[in-house]
């Protein structure tokens, strides 16, 4: 299915009964919505999951750059148009985190309440660590399969990969399958580098939980101990022996997690 926004086109899917309490999940850099991979499932059995693939990527539309936050985070609010949907609990990670404390900020009646996985407040953050970030944009040179399994240690902890190689392939395999274009992958990267939502962050008023891995090595969890400094009531959860992606390391504790802060 897919919503429309002007001349944007986003594909999205929902899962779950009609009468469970909504949950929209926004994905980050190049990802698609069929890079949740199994949370979905365990999450469709109690809520009415929305996920979607972001412009720029997989069979939403890929539009000229800029791309910013603010124009994702109205994307988004499309979806939930397009579903009949007036709010949800809302879930993001890495750039869906930044996408969507952008939209607590722009459209506060929409969201129920705020998960911020693995994410950032903007440049007054904590910095990223240099090597990952040059890794992350040398990345762009390779072919698409080749990129994801080369940045796939900044994603995933090293245990995991260890434990779980057919991960990063499968990954691989649906970048093959659908093939991100460097217009659009730069697009979301210049989203992600311009956001800044640090000084309005006290203006957010629903419950809000922070996710992140102690082995983050792309967002490290400072990021999200700043941000729940800068919100007064805010949440923090911190996984251990995780690394950036971790409701691919972890889907059912984080499925778990979202059960029990929604259901709070």
């Amino acid at each position: 299915m897919f919503a429309s926004r002007g001349r944007i086109r986003l594909y999205y899917e929902v899962l779950g009964p009609s009468s469970a309490p909504p949950l929209l999940m926004v994905r980050g850099l190049a990802r698609t919505a069929r890079h949740w991979g199994s949370i979905v499932s365990l999450l469709a059995d109690r809520f009415r999951v929305v996920v979607f693939d972001n412009r720029g990527i997989g069979r939403s539309s890929v539009p000229l750059p800029p791309y910013s936050t603010d124009s994702m985070a109205d994307d988004a609010v499309a979806v939930l148009d397009a579903v009949g949907l007036d709010s949800a609990h809302v879930f993001g990670v890495s750039l869906g985190g930044m996408i969507v404390q952008k939209v607590a900020l722009r459209h506060p009646k929409r969201v129920r309440s705020l998960v911020l996985g693995c994410t950032r407040a903007g440049p007054s953050a904590p910095k990223l660590p240099h090597t990952s970030v040059a890794a992350l944009v040398g990345a762009m040179r390779l072919s698409p399969e080749r990129a994801i399994l080369e940045t796939a240690p900044l994603i995933l902890s090293r245990g995991f990969i260890a434990r779980h190689p057919e991960v990063p392939q499968r990954w691989a395999e649906l970048a093959i399958s659908e093939p991100p274009t460097r217009r659009g992958v730069f697009g979301q990267l210049l989203a992600a580098a311009r956001h800044d939502a640090a000084r309005r962050l006290r203006d957010i008023r629903v419950p809000v939980l922070a996710i992140t891995g102690d082995v983050d090595r792309l967002i490290p969890p400072e990021c999200s101990e700043d941000i729940v400094r800068r919100m007064a009531g805010a949440r923090l959860q911190v996984l251990p022996g995780v690394g950036h992606d971790f409701p691919t390391e972890m889907p059912e504790q984080t499925a778990q997690l979202l059960t029990d802060f929604c259901r709070d």
